[in-house]
Order: structure tokens, then C-alpha cells, then sequence
């Protein structure tokens, strides 16, 4: 009798002893958790800099320049009037490069609300828009797929001195720099005559052209929020078309994976067959294939 109460109370202490340390473990795991949360909320980029204006004084006749407001258009309109591209973006330029000290720097700005809007939109397959404003200039390349189904941005280069205020420091002063995305950087497909529409921030990274030191070289990355993009537009309305989001980007994209997965599956095995077919057809001798013929024709 009581070694079966002994034994029922090594039991039941066990199983508090399981439980209690079940309970720490996952205390421990949601403050950890939570640490991580709070680190990621607090290393998030901040979207203030000491260039950029975010207030305009009650009363002011002071046009906005900077960034009073929280997203800036920018519009090219064609030799008939038309808008031809049309911009809505909050974007903010994050330039790497290298001091006099042989470190590297950073330095960001937005690209404000009055950088004056200029480029080309007179070839039905090829537009170009060009951001200009202080000793920057953002050119936005469009094109369109073969077929003429879907625009697309083909590149998108910055231009700047190195000699500019807000690189301070700079090692050789006075250089034209060269920053772009690639050839053929094919960022946000859209169907011809719809908008890209994404309210979250999007970043391109910009890498300098035909640059002798890789380690030297700048870099810049362009991040964009609340964008809303549409060239080969010739409206004279000067509205967007219908949106098309960035998540229905994302999901064609993925819907477009298994289809060519299946489609190189196919061809993978209907090419295995065929070699198969021939490697059998030259194995057999021709002896062997002639009494094959004879039994066919007998039947």
C-alpha cells in the first residue's frame, strides 16, 4: 500500500516538475521572440534627414519643396499636351562612397517635390523620364515585352558629382559619377495601360558603371513607397489607369513558376523517350530488325 502511494507521488511530482519547466520554456521563447520584434522595429530606416524639410511654418507662403508633403508627382506630358508618364512616389536616395580618410560614408536624400520632370516619350516602345534636381539626376527607362502585352522599367541610372554638398568629404572631388540598375533590370511588369500600384517600399540598389575598384567604387540604393507608376499613358485626362497591385505582380509571378517547371518536365521527358527510342533503334542489329520486318509482314 504505500508503495503504491509512494509511487503515485513520484508520479504527480514529475509531472508539476514537466510542467513547470514546460511553462519556462515557453516564457523563454516569447521574451526572445519579442526581443527580436522590438531590434527589427528599432534598426528600421528612418525616413527624416538633416536634408530634408518635413514642416512648413503655419501661415507661410513658402511653396513645398522637400518633404511637406508625403508622396511628390512628377508628370511628362507629350508635344499634344498629354501626359505620356506619371509619377507618384516617396523616394529617398542612400549613397555609399568613399572619404579622403579611405572610409566609407553614407549620405541620403529625398528626391523632392520640385526636381523638375524631363526625358522622351515620342517612341511607342521606348520612354524615358529624367528626375533632375541639386547635382542629381534620376533617368527612368521604360520598354515594353515583345509581344507589346506588359511595360516594364529597363533600367534606372542616377548621375551626380562627387563634389555634391551632401557628400561630404569625398575623395576626387570634381568626378561625374554613374550609378544604374543593369541592362535589362525588368522591374515591375505591368499590363499596358494599367498602373503599377505598391504601397510598400520597394529598393533598388544602384551600382556604379565601369568602375576601376570595386571596393572604392559608390553605391546607392532607391528606396520607394507609395508608388504609383504608369508610362505609354497619352491621356489627356492626365489620370492613372486601373491599378495593378504589387501583390498581383508577385502572384503571377508565382503562378507563372509551376507552369514552367511542368513545361521543362515535359520536354525533359519527351526528350528521355526519344533518345531512348534511338538508342534502341541502332542497338538492335540489322539481322535482328530484318526477322522483325519478315514476322510483321507474315502477320
Amino acid at each position: 500500500m504505500f508503495g503504491r502511494f509512494l509511487k503515485r507521488f513520484l508520479i504527480m511530482d514529475f509531472t508539476m516538475c514537466f510542467q513547470k519547466k514546460f511553462m519556462c520554456f515557453l516564457m523563454v521563447v516569447c521574451s526572445v521572440h519579442s526581443l527580436q520584434l522590438d531590434s527589427q522595429a528599432s534598426t528600421r530606416r528612418p525616413r527624416i534627414t538633416k536634408y530634408s524639410k518635413t514642416t512648413i511654418t503655419p501661415g507661410s507662403t513658402e511653396a513645398p519643396t522637400e518633404r511637406s508633403l508625403l508622396t511628390a508627382t512628377y508628370r511628362l506630358q507629350g508635344s499634344g499636351g498629354e501626359t505620356c508618364i506619371l509619377l507618384v512616389v516617396d523616394a529617398l536616395l542612400d549613397i555609399s562612397y568613399m572619404t579622403k580618410l579611405n572610409e566609407r560614408a553614407d549620405a541620403n536624400t529625398f528626391v523632392p517635390n520640385n526636381a523638375v520632370a524631363s526625358g522622351s516619350c515620342k517612341d511607342s516602345d521606348l520612354e524615358t523620364l529624367v528626375l533632375s534636381f541639386k547635382e542629381f539626376g534620376l533617368e527612368w527607362t521604360f520598354a515594353k515585352t515583345p509581344g507589346g502585352e506588359r511595360w516594364y522599367v529597363d533600367s534606372i541610372r542616377l548621375t551626380y558629382n562627387s563634389s555634391a554638398r551632401i557628400l561630404e568629404h569625398a575623395a576626387k572631388q570634381g568626378r561625374r559619377v554613374t550609378l544604374s540598375t543593369g541592362p535589362r533590370a525588368l522591374l515591375f511588369p505591368t499590363p499596358v495601360g494599367k498602373s503599377f500600384d505598391c504601397p510598400d517600399e520597394s529598393i533598388v540598389e544602384l551600382v556604379e558603371e565601369d568602375a576601376g575598384n570595386p571596393n572604392t567604387a559608390h553605391r546607392a540604393k532607391l528606396y520607394l513607397r507609395q508608388m504609383r507608376l504608369q508610362p505609354f499613358m497619352f491621356r489627356r485626362d492626365g489620370q492613372f489607369g486601373p491599378p495593378w497591385k504589387c501583390s498581383d505582380a508577385n502572384r503571377t509571378r508565382s503562378e507563372t513558376a509551376p507552369v514552367a517547371v511542368g513545361s521543362a518536365l515535359a520536354i525533359a521527358t519527351a526528350g528521355t523517350l526519344i533518345g531512348y527510342a534511338i538508342w534502341r533503334y541502332l542497338k538492335v542489329s540489322p539481322k535482328t530488325r530484318r526477322t522483325k520486318i519478315q514476322i510483321v509482314k507474315a502477320f
